[in-house]
């Protein structure tokens, strides 16, 4: 296959959505910053993943160019950096939900409470709202500027 003729990660949908997040670590990350409020390099280091210093970094830079994540400097400590998810990553929070109620029914490990799912789906906006609202709750603890 010539160059020219490599297939384009737009227009399907699948197929664009594996480009921007299809990567593990990707959607790992992804969790951490929606559903458990990391925001700092050495918060997604420590997940109990184990990702390496290198693909985190690499991966962080990714979804920021991806326009998944915002990066800012932490005005407190100038040498520390912080990632925001932008509205892009935000509209993910229906799907990370619906993944999670997907485990509960087929995972038997599942970490996913099943009173989660079971209110999930008796009222997903809810849901998604006290989401929604966690981070902005997280957010609203940092210093930035946009």
């Amino acid at each position: 296959m010539k160059k020219s003729d490599k297939i384009r990660w737009s227009g399907c949908p699948v197929r664009y959505a594996a480009g921007v997040f299809g990567d593990k670590w990707c959607f790992v990350l992804l969790r951490d910053i929606l559903l458990h409020g990391k925001r700092y390099y050495g918060e997604f280091a420590a997940s109990e993943e184990g990702i390496s210093t290198n693909i985190l970094a690499d991966r962080l830079s990714r979804l920021e160019g991806d326009d998944m994540l915002t990066r800012h400097v932490d005005p407190n400590k100038r040498s520390k950096v912080f990632y925001l998810p932008t509205r892009k990553a935000r509209a993910l929070l229906p799907a990370f939900l619906g993944m999670m109620v997907w485990a509960t029914e087929f995972d038997e490990n599942t970490e996913a409470p099943a009173s989660f799912a079971k209110a999930f789906r008796e009222d997903p906006k809810a849901a998604i709202a006290w989401y929604e609202a966690e981070i902005d709750r997280v957010n609203a603890g940092l210093e930035y500027s946009s």
